[in-house]
């Protein structure tokens, strides 16, 4: 299935990739359907466009990997409501912010991870409660001047 976005142009999806969200995402409740595009070079970003508006596309992140001890326990109605089983079947990501200072001052919202069944393609953002975290908690601390491509592909 072809469908339009307007940062990627016209792509090709396949339809048993893609992931419903039955409530959709907060602020955008009537979009149910995205679809994940990787980030050239990355094993930590990702693109989750929307299959509906070709506008709306957010850029995920893992967030373990810049926050070790970031918990999200997963009430058992979601694990029913998601049809999770085992670990396996479970990725956690986080929404990330890009602002226009750049990459360097990335933020990940860890208040409302999206958690995502990968066996059965469906999703639910979820709001991690009386927990500390913020939706604006920064990816880097600093970036090293050699780094600078990376600086450059954010402002892409």
């Amino acid at each position: 299935m072809k469908i339009a976005t307007s940062r990627f142009g016209e792509i090709e999806v396949d339809p048993e990739q893609i992931i419903r969200f039955k409530e959709g995402l907060l602020g955008f409740d009537t979009l149910k359907s995205f679809t994940l595009l990787p980030v050239d070079n990355s094993q930590i970003f990702t693109w989750m466009q929307s299959t509906e508006e070709p506008q709306v596309a957010f850029l995920l992140a893992d967030p373990f990997v810049f926050f070790a001890d970031y918990a999200v326990d997963l009430e058992p109605a979601l694990c029913q409501a998601l049809d999770i089983s085992s670990r396996e079947d479970l990725v956690i990501q986080s929404i990330v912010t890009v602002p226009k200072t750049g990459v360097k001052d990335m933020t990940a919202n860890l208040v409302g991870p999206v958690v995502i069944n990968v066996k059965n393609r469906t999703g639910k953002q979820v709001v991690i409660s009386h927990s500390g975290y913020t939706t604006k908690h920064r990816l880097f601390k600093e970036i090293p001047p050699e780094n600078d491509s990376l600086q450059r592909a954010g402002e892409a």
